[in-house]
C-alpha cells in the first residue's frame, strides 16, 4: 500500500490497527458466548446432530480445544510464551465449534506455556455454561475436549489411563471420529488470513497480534456465514439424520438446524 498509494508505512500502520480496534470492540461479545443466537433450543439441535454421527453421547453441543500460534521470540519475556512440548515460542488461544461451523467462543491469548485446563479456568466458560448450557427442558450440555479439560456437569473429556477397556477405547474413538472438527476450523482461519502464520511478523512486543487473531475469527465466522462450509456439511453426511440432506454444495440445501446464520443474525450489538 505504500508503493500503490504513496502512503507513509506508519499511516498503513495506525489505519489497520485502527480498523483491527474497531471490529473488535463493535463485536467482540460474540466470541466470548452469544445467549441471543445459542439458545437452548439450538444447542439442543446441535447435541442431536453430533449424536446422529453414531456418537456415544446425546448431549454434546461442541468442542473445545486450544491452538498454538507460533510466534517471533521475543526480547523480554522468552519463557513465559516458551512451549516446551512443541518447542517454540507461542501465543494459545481457546476456542469451542458448533456444528454449524461457527466458532462460538474464543479466549486469548495467553502464554504458550499455560497448560490448557488453566487457560479454561482462567476464561471463566465454566460460569458461562453454567448459565446458558441446557436443553429447553433443563437438562445439561456439554462441550467435549481433549484429557485435559477434565470432567463437570458442562465439560466431558475421553477416559483417559492406559488400561481401558474396549468399550472405553471405542467410546474414545468415536469422539474423537467427530472432534476433528476442531482442527479443520483451526486450519481454515490460517488459510483464509495466511499472514497469521508467517511467524517473523508476529511479534508480541511490536504487533497487536493477539488483535489480529481475535478479529481474524470474526471475520472468519462471516465467511462462514456466507459460504457452505466444510464442518456443516459433515455433520449432515449421515444415514440417521432425520433432516434432509443437501443435494448440492449450496447453503440453502443443508438442514436449517446446520445452516450458519445470516451476516445480520450473527452481528448484532450486545443488548
Amino acid at each position: 500500500m505504500h508503493l500503490q498509494f504513496g502512503w507513509k508505512p506508519e499511516r498503513v500502520s495506525h489505519i489497520t490497527n485502527t480498523l483491527l480496534q474497531f471490529i473488535f470492540e463493535r463485536w467482540k461479545h460474540l466470541l466470548r458466548f452469544d445467549p441471543q443466537r445459542l439458545t437452548p433450543e439450538r444447542l439442543a439441535m446441535y447435541s442431536v446432530a453430533i449424536k446422529e454421527k453414531n456418537t456415544p453421547l446425546d448431549t454434546c453441543w461442541g468442542f473445545v480445544d486450544c491452538t498454538l500460534r507460533p510466534i517471533a521470540r521475543p526480547i523480554y519475556g522468552q519463557e513465559s510464551v516458551y512451549n516446551g512440548w512443541k518447542r517454540i515460542h507461542c501465543l494459545k488461544y481457546q476456542a469451542i465449534i458448533a456444528p454449524d461451523g461457527i466458532i462460538s467462543h474464543l479466549y486469548g491469548p495467553v502464554e504458550g506455556r499455560i497448560h490448557d485446563s488453566a487457560v479454561w479456568t482462567e476464561s471463566g466458560m465454566s460460569d458461562i455454561l453454567n448459565a446458558h448450557a441446557y436443553t429447553p427442558d433443563g437438562s445439561p450440555l456439554q462441550v467435549y475436549g481433549d484429557p485435559a479439560y477434565g470432567i463437570n456437569e458442562h465439560l466431558i473429556s475421553p477416559f483417559g489411563g492406559a488400561f481401558n477397556t474396549h468399550n472405553e477405547r471405542e467410546w474414545n474413538k468415536s469422539m474423537s471420529r467427530v472432534r476433528i472438527v476442531v482442527e479443520w476450523c483451526f486450519k481454515e482461519v490460517l488459510q483464509l488470513f495466511s499472514a497469521l502464520d508467517f511467524t517473523r511478523t508476529q511479534r508480541s512486543l511490536v504487533s497487536a497480534i493477539g488483535l489480529l487473531y481475535s478479529v481474524s475469527v470474526l471475520l472468519y465466522n462471516a465467511h462462514v456465514c456466507l459460504h457452505n462450509p466444510q464442518i456443516s456439511q459433515y455433520f449432515v453426511q449421515t444415514n440417521h439424520l432425520d433432516l434432509p440432506t443437501p443435494l448440492d454444495d449450496s447453503a440453502e440445501a443443508l438442514p436449517m438446524v446446520l445452516k450458519p446464520p445470516t451476516l445480520e443474525e450473527y452481528f448484532h450489538f450486545d443488548n
